[in-house]
């Protein structure tokens, strides 16, 4: 029986190389079997296994127990059906350079991008009118201030973040769970638009402000109120999460993670990164009884975290 392109092609990918390509932050490397991190989802630790078998590239979702190849793994990002098709196809088809072509075109669709479609915006207008004390209960911040940023609350009570961009624009939408569903805190639920960074409104209108790059958006929330304006915040997306250096050239950033090795870690990999553009940075030292910022400013107020972050 003669195989049809979308097969071929399926059977030719390099997987790695394409997860690559349109998840930078997801640590996989062209040609290479390993595990990744399934960024679509939210994922905060490398749980995706590439392997080959029989000469074919497949992949295992250790988070969620699916499994398949490389068009299925598409469709599970949040790709359709014909985008996945050709995308695939341009890949093993078309040679290199429109296979490449094909892989920035379909990879932009994936990023972050300007506004949200009117279904996204209609759920989190709801998800926003939802709101109530007990969503951010023990996060530090008032449900004022959770207002303020965007915050809502979804039929199932988890809380829902909007993902602002520099601009304020939303970029993502995110949820932290109420209850850890497969061992797993946080979900997306625009898994079109990768993993970026939060930005504390009106970031980079005062370039004489410091930077403060902070593991976790929540955490980066509840930060920039107790500061007042004194600095511009940045929330990662986990220590695993991708910093947006090329807009901090210039600045004054300092770097915070939590105590743990997984903190440590990406205080190190920060440094690195930061280094080779040339960014001046400074490390703040983990709080005090192994809490995060949003614990933090729970248990001492907003001005307890803000005297904290301030110490240099």
């Amino acid at each position: 029986m003669t195989k049809d392109a979308l097969t071929r092609s399926i059977e030719r990918v390099d997987l790695p190389a394409l997860v690559c390509e349109l998840w930078p932050e997801s640590g996989a490397r062209p040609g290479r079997a390993g595990v990744c991190r399934a960024v679509w989802r939210g994922d905060t630790h490398p749980s995706l296994s590439l392997f080959q078998a029989r000469g074919m590239w497949f992949w295992k979702d250790h988070g969620s127990g699916e499994s398949g190849n490389a068009f299925h793994l598409l469709l599970k990002a949040g790709m359709s059906k014909d985008a996945a098709a050709e995308l695939l196809k341009n890949r093993a088809g078309s040679g290199e350079t429109v296979a490449h072509e094909a892989s920035i075109k379909h990879r932009a669709s994936l990023r972050p991008v300007r506004g949200l479609t009117p279904a996204e915006k209609r759920a989190l207008e709801a998800a926003q009118q939802r709101l109530d004390e007990e969503a951010i209960r023990g996060r530090g911040i008032t449900l004022e201030q959770a207002r303020q940023v965007g915050l809502g609350k979804s039929r199932q009570g988890d809380l829902v973040i909007p993902i602002l961009g520099p601009t304020g624009e939303v970029q993502a939408i995110k949820a932290r769970l109420r209850e850890p569903r497969e061992g797993f805190r946080y979900r997306y639920l625009t898994p079109e638009r990768g993993a970026p960074a939060w930005y504390s409104p009106g970031f980079g209108q005062d370039a004489g402000r410091p930077v403060i790059v902070m593991e976790g958006e929540l955490n980066a929330i509840t930060s920039w109120f107790a500061l007042e304006g004194r600095a511009d915040l940045l929330g990662i997306p986990g220590v695993e999460g991708r910093v947006p250096w090329e807009g901090l050239t210039g600045r004054r950033v300092y770097l915070y993670a939590d105590g743990d090795p997984g903190g440590r870690r990406a205080i190190g990999r920060w440094k690195e990164e930061g280094e080779a553009v040339k960014v001046a940075m400074f490390v703040l030292e983990p709080l005090e009884g192994g809490l995060d910022a949003c614990e933090y400013a729970a248990r001492w107020g907003q001005q307890g975290l803000a005297g904290q972050l301030l110490q240099e």
